[in-house]
């Protein structure tokens, strides 16, 4: 990769209908202006090129704006972002951030909300306890945001809820989802590593262009997890019959 510019110099280089004042690169990002202000404040966004009292951006601007705004609605902090976008080049081709947006992206994507304790019991049904909102919050189903809120996945916190509604101790379900965890982190641990040497390091020696990289990523996240689920599968029947032969 080679090195990075001034937002200036890359400015300089692109054609007059790509370099946009920041009124255009907020409507075209979909931000609004005093966001992308705000961005630039806080070192996330090169400087624009100054022709008299205008400042203009080109494409490396718009891209990074774009990741950012992909990488809040996967979840990322800002301090998260800022470490990704330090590791790209200003100058970088727009195929490199479609790479960052593909590594970056969630294995299971799904639409998010913001709940409060009263909104959650209202989709619980009844009262919800601190030991049960610890449960799906280690579960996962719920993510704290505030003091009393949290940013839930519909389809997570539905399934989520409908244990809490079997007749099993909360303590039991939270055993559980520590077992789960900790397994998961090892699964996870172990295809990160392969992930990283069969794809990352040729990716970074120039070996593998970024359109193989994204067309491995896209179809690697569901064979992974269809694999897992089986895996999980053949391995609670071998231990129902592990048990009954105890038995």
């Amino acid at each position: 990769m080679s090195a990075a510019r001034t937002g200036a110099e890359a400015a300089t280089d692109v054609p007059a209908e790509d370099v946009l004042t920041i009124d255009e690169l907020a409507a075209r990002t979909g931000m609004t202006v005093r966001t992308v202000r705000f961005y630039a404040t806080e070192g996330l966004l090169p400087p624009p090129e100054r022709r008299g009292r205008v400042a203009y951006y080109g494409p490396a601007h718009r891209m990074r704006l774009d990741l950012i705004r992909t990488l809040q609605e996967h979840g990322y902090t800002l301090a998260a972002i800022e470490r990704v976008l330090r590791r790209i080049p200003l100058d970088a081709h727009p195929a490199e951030y479609a790479v960052q947006a593909a590594v970056l992206a969630p294995w299971l994507p799904d639409q998010t909300e913001e709940l409060d304790h009263a909104a959650i019991e209202r989709r619980v049904g009844r009262r919800v306890t601190d030991d049960e909102l610890g449960y799906l919050v280690d579960v996962g189903a719920l993510t704290r945001v505030g003091d009393d809120t949290f940013r839930a996945s519909p389809a997570v916190l539905g399934h989520a809820i409908e244990l809490m509604r079997l007749p099993v101790p909360t303590a039991v379900l939270s055993d559980s989802v520590a077992i789960i965890e900790e397994h998961a982190t090892a699964v996870a641990n172990g295809l990160t590593d392969v992930f990283v040497k069969a794809i990352w390091e040729p990716y970074q020696r120039g070996e593998v262009d970024h359109a193989a990289v994204v067309a491995m990523l896209s179809r690697l996240r569901p064979l992974a997890v269809q694999g897992l689920v089986s895996a999980f599968g053949r391995a609670a029947d071998r231990a129902a019959r592990r048990n009954l032969e105890k038995d």
